[in-house]
């Protein structure tokens, strides 16, 4: 049976519409991919207090060994 590890990244913006994390955003995900994490989930809130869209994203991995 395969055995995975788990990691997040959360990204915060003014607004999803605003393009000035996208750059920031496919790095992060290139480079996680590079390293064996696969994408499984995201999900997106609005924090009402700050005013701010935070993007969650989970991935996943098979335990080496």
């Amino acid at each position: 049976m395969t055995k995975w590890q788990y990691i997040t990244a959360q990204f915060i913006t003014q607004g999803l519409g605003n393009d000035s994390g996208a750059t920031h955003l496919e790095t992060t995900m290139n480079e996680l991919g590079h390293d064996g994490w696969e994408l499984v989930s995201s999900q997106v809130y609005h924090n009402l207090e700050a005013g701010q869209d935070v993007l969650l994203l989970i991935f996943k991995r098979p335990v080496a060994g």
